[in-house]
């Protein structure tokens, strides 16, 4: 018998339908964790050793996949492939007794298809310690940082807790508060000119041009500057064209889609919270209808791009195909595809399930339309010593926007000529106010975090739902508000422990999680020097 070990029963179920000769079970996620009610890493002659203890609920499964492995001639882990997937797999090996370890091997399998397991199957390989001392390096890192420091915050509150990314996070959500908090409102003046005939070809047949300055930027006067000039623009009875420059631009197609534009975009388009996106992109991943949804990659097998190219050539056109933008890859063993169908025809799901798949099908093959084109005509318009701009968008070729909704609005280009002279139907003095920067969504958070380099995209939604846990923030209105509590925590450990909640030093460690999972960074090294600074500057608050 040959024994292959998934994590999900989902997943496991859609294997069974196209790999024979295996036994599939589902291990449900991970077996074995840090000890929950004690610190459980020790340090002992400098050297870091960490006690591993069943999850509450996993002892039956552990002795079942025990028996199963004994009577196996070939033990295959196809957990996901990531760093936590990687771990899981150093899991079942570790619940195993010496003998069988020779019996295991690892496959890395990126969409639940027979083709795509087949091939896995002839590249079989071992459990790749350098991922696994990456997750245990992120484990212990965020252990150490809630076993020592968040005893601290129990004077606030039972159940509290301190992070390395959520922290961080915290520090995120109330810096901006705090900006909203400073916020002055500015009010300023632009100034419009409502034009008469401009184009026959506009339904209005009007067009308005703002006053600018000699370089073609707004203008935005404040009250008195206003008063200075609003009695010479009340008499413009006529504006003559001065110029008209043209320049073709392009909208690029959006990238193949990664964990966090995944989230962002279903929050655009669906309203669907990053948790909720994450919970149905696992299922449908663990149903093979797409590749594995957290990843940071942005390439996408060629022999799929084949495939769309045929697609998209009949049903929009040979002109619309192009190959997906490049991206470097940060690393090359987590280069793995973006989120992307396994197929293009609809599969039988329905509701939100088949609405998420139905985005990502959609920006798929916008990712593979060419640009957007336009003209950008822009009139400058003069009158005495002012000058007004008016600026129109013509579009050239719909590109991807033939599947994938733009802000942009086009019209035809005006037929004028230069040293043409217009009547002013109308001017208008428009009141404008700078507003504060508005609150993060979880979405918004999520990019923003992704932009600093802080922690990752797979555990983003978790870090966020802690948050909540632990009353720090609240949801109001879609957007997340620090609550008092939050607040005091943050004030806080800004002030005992600025380091440990420094934005580029959360950045900073998390380069070197990349760097164990590179083999370029000994992860002993790493996480005891930090043990050690925490307890130091434990000991110095």
């Amino acid at each position: 018998m040959k024994l292959l070990l998934v994590e999900s029963p989902i997943k496991a179920r859609t294997i069974k339908k196209f790999l024979k000769g295996y036994f599939v079970i589902a291990t449900y996620g991970h077996f074995l964790d840090l000890p929950q009610r004690e610190f459980g890493i020790y340090l002992k002659d400098n050297q870091l050793e960490a006690k591993y203890v069943p999850l509450k609920g996993k002892k039956k499964i552990i002795e079942k996949i025990k028996k199963l492995a004994k009577n196996s001639e070939e033990i295959l882990i196809a957990s996901d492939p990531d760093r936590e997937g990687e771990m899981i797999a150093y899991e079942i090996k570790m619940i195993l007794p010496q003998k069988e370890h020779k019996k295991i091997k690892r496959i890395s399998v990126h969409e639940i298809t027979q083709k795509a397991f087949l091939e896995a199957l002839k590249n079989k390989s071992e459990i790749l310690e350098s991922l696994v001392n990456a997750q245990k390096g992120r484990r212990y890192l965020d252990r150490i940082f809630g076993y020592k420091i968040s005893p601290l915050l129990w004077s606030f509150g039972k159940a509290l807790s301190a992070g390395r990314v959520q922290s961080a996070a915290l520090r995120i959500i109330i810096e901006r508060e705090k900006e909203i908090r400073d916020f002055k409102k500015e009010e300023f003046f632009e100034v419009y000119l409502i034009l008469e005939n401009f184009s026959a070809s506009r339904q209005t047949g009007h067009l308005k041009a703002v006053l600018v300055d000699k370089n073609l930027q707004t203008l935005k006067l404040k009250k008195e500057d206003l008063e200075k000039v609003k009695k010479d623009i009340l008499k413009i009875e006529k504006v003559k064209l001065e110029t008209i420059i043209d320049e073709k631009k392009k909208i690029f197609p959006p990238l193949p889609l990664d964990t966090e534009n995944l989230q962002r975009l279903a929050y655009r388009f669906l309203k669907f919270p990053p948790k909720k996106t994450m919970f149905l992109a696992q299922k449908l991943f663990e149903m093979g209808l797409i590749t594995y949804h957290r990843t940071q990659s942005h390439f996408i097998n060629k022999d799929f791009s084949l495939k769309l190219k045929k697609f998209i050539e009949e049903n929009y056109g040979k002109k619309y195909f192009s190959f997906p933008r490049s991206k470097k890859e940060k690393f090359s063993f987590e280069a793995h595809e973006a989120i992307r169908p396994t197929k293009v025809e609809k599969p039988d799901i329905y509701n939100d399930f088949l609405k998420l798949w139905q985005l990502i099908l959609m920006i798929t093959i916008a990712s593979h339309l060419k640009p957007l084109e336009y003209l950008e005509s822009k009139f400058v318009f003069k009158s005495n010593d002012f000058y007004f701009l008016a600026t129109n968008k013509e579009l050239i070729f719909d590109g991807f926007a033939k599947v994938f909704p733009v802000k942009e609005k086009f019209t035809p280009k005006p037929k004028v000529k230069k040293g043409a002279e217009f009547s002013i139907l109308d001017k208008e003095f428009k009141k404008v106010e700078t507003k504060p920067p508005a609150r993060f969504t979880e979405a918004s958070l999520i990019r923003k975090l992704k932009e600093l380099g802080i922690g990752r995209p797979s555990t983003y939604v978790q870090t966020i739902e802690t948050l909540k846990k632990r009353r720090y923030i609240i949801l109001e209105k879609k957007y997340l508000k620090p609550t008092e509590l939050g607040e005091k925590v943050y004030e806080y450990l800004s002030k005992n422990f600025p380091d440990l909640i420094d934005l580029k030093f959360t950045a900073l460690m998390e380069e070197n999680l990349d760097k164990i999972a590179q083999d370029l960074l000994d992860y002993q090294e790493f996480v005891i020097n930090f043990l050690k600074e925490v307890e130091k500057k434990i000991k110095q608050n």
